[in-house]
């Protein structure tokens, strides 16, 4: 009985350790995300018969590893995405570094006309106009250094005398206008210009400048005792900005329904006398060849314009 008894223990430890062999199967393949993974469905068992290699799948009698790692086609879907999201980094990068490199320029050349601007504006605020009386003391002094000089005496005729001269060339970005006028003070003149100490008429005009561009340029003289042979387009300009490209100029003596009422010309008895008011439009370089010029525009009013005219006045 006892020999029977061990026989069947032995036999029944056999069945049960084939049954927990039997018992490590594989599942059907699950996807998971773009990869195909093995799972085992059943703890592998603590018997010394058991199998302990996880991940593995007994298939045969054989073990199998379990597949790691990516596709082909994977890693191309990730490089062609890393791609596309640098091609976008680079272009927004590149559209921030142009627009301020474009603002930068836009700022340095709205500076430097302003700068012309201010010279301009500056040196109209500076013209002068002498009272009747004084008017009439300088001309006699003039003719009488006429006398001595054999230089023309200065007297209110058109272009010459204290009025203000404009000369229409042209309407906005090719106007090349001319504008001149008696002042006194530094502005529009040379280092150590003699002509600072005393006055002078200004006269600025879009020239050459000699290395192929048109530039804006500034001529002053004496008003009075010059030689009759005098001619200002024979002294040497002094180019005050190689930027400007344009000069465009109105004039105004008397407003209309509240608004200036604007002249392109200033002629016949208008040029012994001053406008009350001047609008000056400088046309800066393009920031790229294929766009229009920068405008600066600013309307300046004279102070002694009041005094020209109530001295016209019989």
């Amino acid at each position: 009985m006892i020999s029977q008894r061990r026989t069947t223990i032995a036999r029944d430890q056999k069945s049960e350790v084939r049954g927990q062999r039997s018992e490590v199967r594989c599942l059907p393949s699950v996807a998971l995300g773009r990869r195909r993974v093995r799972r085992l469905s059943s703890v592998v068992p603590a018997s010394p018969f058991g199998l302990r290699r996880a991940g593995c799948c007994l298939s045969s009698g054989a073990f199998i590893p379990r597949r790691a790692g990516f596709t082909l086609i994977e890693l191309l879907v990730a490089v062609a995405l890393m791609a596309m999201a640098m091609a976008m980094t680079f272009t927004t990068f590149y559209s921030v570094i142009k627009a301020w490199q474009r603002g930068s320029a836009m700022a340095a050349d709205l500076d430097h006309g302003e700068f012309v601007m201010q010279q301009i504006a500056y040196g109209l605020r500076s013209a002068f106009f002498p009272p009747a009386s004084a008017a009439t003391t300088a001309t006699n002094v003039a003719a009488t250094n006429a006398v001595a000089t054999n230089a023309a005496a200065a007297t209110p005729t058109a272009g010459s005398g204290y009025g203000f001269v404009l000369e229409d060339h042209g309407e906005g970005v090719g106007a090349e206008d001319l504008i001149s006028w008696v002042k006194t003070g530094a502005t529009l003149l040379g280092l150590n210009d003699p002509l600072v100490k005393g006055l002078h008429r200004v006269q600025l005009s879009m020239e050459d400048d000699g290395e192929g561009g048109r530039a804006i340029a500034a001529r002053a003289w004496r008003p009075y005792a010059n030689l009759l042979d005098f001619d200002p387009a024979d002294i040497p300009p002094r180019f005050i900005s190689s930027k400007v490209v344009g000069l465009n100029c109105r004039v105004a003596k008397e407003m209309k329904d509240g608004q200036w009422d604007w002249l392109d010309v200033w002629e016949d008895e208008a040029t012994n006398c001053l406008p009350l008011v001047v609008e000056i439009t400088l046309y800066l370089e393009p920031l790229e060849p294929d766009e229009p010029p920068v405008e600066v525009r600013r309307t300046t009013d004279i102070p002694v314009a009041p005094l020209s005219w109530s001295k016209a006045k019989p």
